[in-house]
């Protein structure tokens, strides 16, 4: 009887804990409807680091465990120009998909930074800077982000990083130039115009 009710419970429970771990799901197709496969898709934040994942043979992917906030999702396959949405997620509940129209690159428009970027060895990348940071290496881990943003510049989220490890240094005008490089790519970006905020009382 107590099985019984434990798997009861588990059934009852599994999707809520799932709803709550921030799901967000979406589709990549090209102008004609097709999907497309093997597309980079990167979630950045403000406030959170950013992740990567890559979409399956039907242009699907998925997103688990995004923080709920305000994040913008950048999609990118080769052959194809970026192409960006803004969506604010929630921990709870189901999340709107974000889905992805990709138009194909025309001699004007050159293939997009992530084109040619394994999305797996580019989360591998960030999270090394990260682990820097956590060992007090900031040179290191300045050294580390700046090679991302070097072949990625479209990860705007980087450039907050940066901000944070110049500020950890007492670089304040380093710190100035990153969150001013952040704004200039991202207007909405909150954390840096806070950032500059602050400094800016100093």
């Amino acid at each position: 009887m107590l099985r019984v009710l434990a798997c009861l419970a588990f059934a009852v429970l599994a999707p809520a804990a799932a709803f709550a771990q921030g799901r967000v799901t979406g589709v990549v197709k090209d102008t004609d409807g097709h999907p497309v496969k093997g597309a980079t898709i990167v979630a950045e934040s403000p406030n959170y680091s950013a992740t990567t994942v890559t979409s399956d043979a039907k242009g699907r992917y998925s997103f688990l465990g995004l923080r709920a906030g305000a994040w913008t999702f950048t999609a990118n396959a080769p052959g194809f120009q970026p192409s960006r949405r803004r969506a604010t997620t929630r921990m709870m509940g189901v999340n709107p998909p974000v889905d992805f129209e990709l138009a194909a690159v025309t001699e004007l428009a050159p293939p997009g930074p992530l084109a040619s970027l394994d999305a797996r060895a580019l989360q591998q990348e960030l999270a090394a800077a990260a682990d820097l940071e956590k060992a007090g290496k900031l040179d290191d881990s300045i050294a580390a982000y700046r090679n991302v943003l070097a072949r990625v510049p479209i990860l705007t989220s980087v450039h907050v990083q940066l901000g944070v490890l110049f500020e950890r240094k007492g670089d304040n005008a380093a710190a100035v130039a990153e969150y001013q490089a952040a704004i200039k790519a991202d207007p909405a970006n909150a954390k840096a115009r806070a950032a500059l905020d602050r400094l800016a009382r100093h």
